[in-house]
C-alpha cells in the first residue's frame, strides 16, 4: 500500500518537472556542454572525475559534474565533495526526490549531454535522468519509460560489472566514432 503511494508521488513529480525535450544521438561536434552525475559510493569516483574534466578540456565541452553521495554519514565524517553539486541521502525527501535546489541546475538549464554513470535503481537517479534538458542522454541502467538514448553498461562475465571509468571510457570511445 505505502509502496503505491510512493509511486503515485513520483510519477507525479517526474510529470511536473519533465521537459519536452526532442532527444536523440548528436556528434560530438555538436556537443558544446555537458551535465554528469557520478556516484561517490564508486570506488575510483575521483579518478573518474578526474577522467571527465579531462574529456571536457580535451573536446571543448563544458562539462558540471553532479554527484550522488547516498552512503550514512557519521558523527565526525563530512562529505568528500562540494555540498552545491552534492545530492546526498538528508537532501531526499520522503519518497525520493531529491530537493529540488540540489537538482534545479541539472534539470533546468538546457545541455546537449547528460551521462549517469550512476550504476543504481534509485528514484533520485531516475528523476534526473527523465527530467533533464538534455538532447543526448547516456546512462548505465534502463528505467521504464526509456529515458535513455544510449545505454551502456558494462561487462557481465562471472558477475563483475565494469566500473564507471570503464563506461566512461566507452562512451568517450562512443562519441568519438560518431563524430564525423
Amino acid at each position: 500500500m505505502f509502496e503505491s503511494i510512493k509511486n503515485f508521488f513520483r510519477r507525479r513529480a517526474v510529470r511536473k518537472y519533465s521537459k519536452a525535450v526532442p532527444t536523440g544521438i548528436l556528434p560530438l561536434s555538436d556537443i558544446s556542454s555537458a551535465n554528469i552525475v557520478i556516484d561517490v559510493e564508486e570506488a575510483e569516483w575521483d579518478v573518474l572525475k578526474d577522467d571527465i574534466l579531462a574529456w571536457g578540456r580535451a573536446s571543448g565541452v563544458k562539462v558540471a559534474i553532479y554527484f550522488f553521495d547516498f552512503r550514512k554519514l557519521g558523527k565526525n565524517e563530512l562529505l568528500l565533495t562540494s555540498i552545491q553539486t552534492t545530492v546526498a541521502r538528508k537532501d531526499l525527501n520522503w519518497f525520493g526526490m531529491p530537493s529540488y535546489e540540489k537538482v534545479s541546475g541539472l534539470i533546468n538549464e538546457p545541455c546537449d549531454l547528460f551521462i549517469s554513470l550512476v550504476d543504481t535503481s534509485d528514484f533520485a537517479v531516475d528523476f534526473v535522468s527523465r527530467c533533464s534538458a538534455a538532447k543526448f542522454k547516456i546512462g548505465r541502467r534502463a528505467y521504464p519509460g526509456h529515458c535513455f538514448d544510449l545505454l551502456l553498461s558494462g561487462k557481465q562475465s562471472e558477475g563483475l560489472r565494469s566500473g564507471s571509468c570503464q563506461v566512461f571510457a566507452g562512451i568517450v570511445e562512443f562519441l568519438e566514432k560518431i563524430a564525423k
